[in-house]
């Protein structure tokens, strides 16, 4: 897995999941000071339902944790995940959290 870098037009970045050349899947995100907005999580059709979107997400946040960053998750995926795997639930912002209701 990888990050991609932000362009030079936009401030979105993309954590990409490359396997062999292939693309498995992406996150896409904004950075604000110390917060990570994530927009949007995708796997490619030919793989989804078969848990790499869980796999994907696992990454981002162990990248996230590795730069000390919090979340703000707008995705959908990403928030349903979070709620499950509490493991992640302190990468997540106090009010968003209480927003999505992440750990309560």
């Amino acid at each position: 897995m990888k990050h991609a870098s932000e362009s030079e037009e936009t401030p979105l970045q993309r954590y990409e999941w490359i396997d062999d050349g292939r693309l498995i899947g992406f996150i896409d995100y904004y950075v604000f000071d110390q917060v990570c907005m994530v927009m949007h999580t995708e796997v490619v059709p030919a793989l989804a339902g078969q848990g790499f979107g869980s796999l994907l997400a696992n990454q981002a946040m162990e990248y996230v944790r590795s730069q000390g960053k919090r979340i703000v998750p707008v995705c959908g995926f990403l928030v349903h995940y979070l709620r499950k795997h509490p493991q992640h639930h302190e990468l997540v912002t106090i009010e968003s959290r209480r927003i999505f209701g992440i750990g309560l």
